[in-house]
This record gives structure tokens, sequence and C-alpha cells, in this order.
């Protein structure tokens, strides 16, 4: 476990601001555009900086480029950090050591070990280290209102902080770690869970269930009606599904017994089936080197990053078209 003395940040974040100009400005004429067709007694005063991303004016960050953060936040109805982050105006590692700097807390730019949380926990951004030898209980990523809560945690705390400051992704890459069987069942059903339409596998709707209720009340009553014939064709029914419940139980019991087929490894990569992603652009220039790094990461097949030797001569590549 590696910590960074907080002093260095101001090393880190200083060659960021020149960079941030640029990009500001190239950006300005087409989002004042609104501003130059407005009339000037009717120009307001710029809005607030949002406290998740204010403090980043004091560590090198053109308080431009925070407006333009807060009026996208604001136009998408996202944080403020979420949009600034993800416009690339200030790049994860620079945010985060700038906040461990302002907290007066150590920053960790190093994979570390985390013990298994919840879904809720890793939402807020925290996790409990699994090695405290440090002296540090606590490992904290947080995005959007818990940015705000943490500083108000730490201005109210006293002594020695018990917690560091981490990257978003370094710490996802640590709950993986900690719990994947967990990371694999929230990855295939948590969604379900979240908002059930989002989800093709849905659940029996009422007029079904009141179908269902319908039809095995009458097949009930059917067992006590005077005519013989009704009796005995509903008791064949049910007997029959009867034994088809037991007949499939014994079948899986004997399935589970046979020996299980192993795969056989792959040449190499020509046996890969191939996936194209598309992405649709239309005067939108300014996120393409984004976008053309965010595809470049892309770990496909994610289990040859598990085998170096595996993974020797396979290099992503991203084919560039013309945009318009």
């Amino acid at each position: 476990m590696n910590f960074v003395p907080i002093e260095s940040v101001a090393a880190a974040a200083s060659p960021i601001k020149d960079e941030l100009r640029r990009l500001w400005l190239r950006r300005a004429p087409a989002d004042s555009f609104a501003f130059r067709r407005s009339p000037p007694a009717r120009t307001t005063a710029p809005l607030a900086i949002p406290i998740e991303i204010a403090f980043l004016s004091g560590h090198g960050v053109p308080e431009q480029a925070l407006q333009f953060a807060a009026a996208t936040a604001r136009r998408q109805g996202v944080c403020a950090d979420e949009a600034l982050l993800a416009e690339g105006l200030v790049s994860e590692d620079v945010f985060y050591r700038a906040l461990a700097k302002h907290l007066d807390v150590d920053f960790i730019d190093a994979p570390v070990e985390v013990c298994g949380s919840s879904v809720a926990t890793v939402e807020r951004g925290y996790a409990r280290l699994r090695d405290s030898s440090s002296g540090f209980l606590w490992l904290f990523a947080p995005s959007g209102s818990g940015v705000f809560r943490l500083m108000s945690v730490r201005r109210l705390s006293k002594g020695r902080p018990l917690f560091a400051i981490t990257t978003r992704t370094r710490f996802l890459e640590a709950v993986r770690r900690a719990d994947p069987d967990a990371a694999a069942r929230n990855a295939a059903f948590l969604v379900e869970r979240v908002d059930s339409e989002l989800c093709a596998r849905g659940g029996l709707q009422r007029g079904q269930v009141g179908l269902l209720l319908v039809a095995l009340i009458s097949l009930a009553a059917s067992l006590y009606a005077p005519f013989d014939v009704l009796r005995i064709a509903s008791a064949l029914l049910l007997a029959g599904v009867f034994f088809c419940g037991v007949f499939l139980r014994l079948f899986a019991c004997a399935e589970s017994f046979a020996p299980c087929a192993e795969a056989a490894p792959l040449a190499g990569d020509a046996r890969l089936p191939i996936y194209t992603i598309v992405l649709a652009l239309y005067q939108e220039a300014a996120v393409v080197a984004q976008l053309t790094r965010a595809i470049d990461r892309l770990d496909y097949p994610g289990i040859m990053a598990q085998t170096p030797q595996a993974n020797a001569g396979y290099e992503p590549r991203c084919a560039k078209g013309a945009i318009s």
C-alpha cells in the first residue's frame, strides 16, 4: 500500500491549468452563443459553483471550467463532479488528489485490499480496509453529495483522520477483488431490483396471477363436483402434473452426476467473435478524443488480462471515421 504525501497534489494539479484554459476557450464560442443573442440588460450573474467541485478552484482548476461543469450538470440532471469528470475537464486522479489535500488526508495511488461491502456502501463510496496496520480504517472515493458529507465529517472530526482517499476506479476495482461473487450477482440482477421495467425478465402481471388463481380454484372445486367424469378428469390432470414434477427432479439429479465437458482452449484471437462498436456523433468533435481513449481501454476478452502470455500481441483497434 503506497501513500502519496498531500504536498504533491499542487504539482500534480498545476500541469492541467493551461490545458483546461485551452479546452474552455475552444468550447466557449459555441456555448456562449445564447448569451450573445440576449440583451445586455438581461444578463444575470453566474450561478454559484456546487460545493462538490468548488474546492478545485484553489488547486489550479480555472473557474471557467467549474462554471461550465456546473451548467452542464444542471442541464443534464447529474452531480457537478460527475459532469466535470465525464467532460474530461479534470482527470480522476487530479480530482481526488485535490480532495485529499483539501481534507488534509492521505491519498492512496496503489491497489489496496478492502473488505466485502454491500451495494449501498459501495454506492456511497466507502469501504473498510482489510489491513489497518497503516492506521487507516476506511477507504473513501465519494461522488456527488458524498463529497459534501465527507467535508462536513472532516470539519467536525478532531485529531488524525482514520480514512484515506483514492480514485473511484481504484475503489471499485478493490471492491470487485474483495467479493467477486457479489459483483457478478449485482451485475446480473441489480438492475432488475432497482427498476423491473429495465429488465426483459419480468414477473407475472396481475392479470396473469388472477387467471392462475381462478384456474386453481376451478380445478380444486371440480374434485368435489357431483359428476364422476369431471372428478376423474381433474384427478388425472393433477396426477399427471405431479408425476411430471417427480420425473423432472429425477432426471435433473441423474444429469448432475454426468461429467461436464470442458471446452477446448482457443488457438488464438482469430477464433474469437468480432464485435463492432458504432458511436454516432454530430458536432461533438470536442469529445472525440475522450471517446477514442475510452474505446481503446476496452479489455476484450477480459479473461486474457489475467494471463499475460495469452494477452501477448493483443492490441485493441479503434477505427476513427469522419466526423461531420
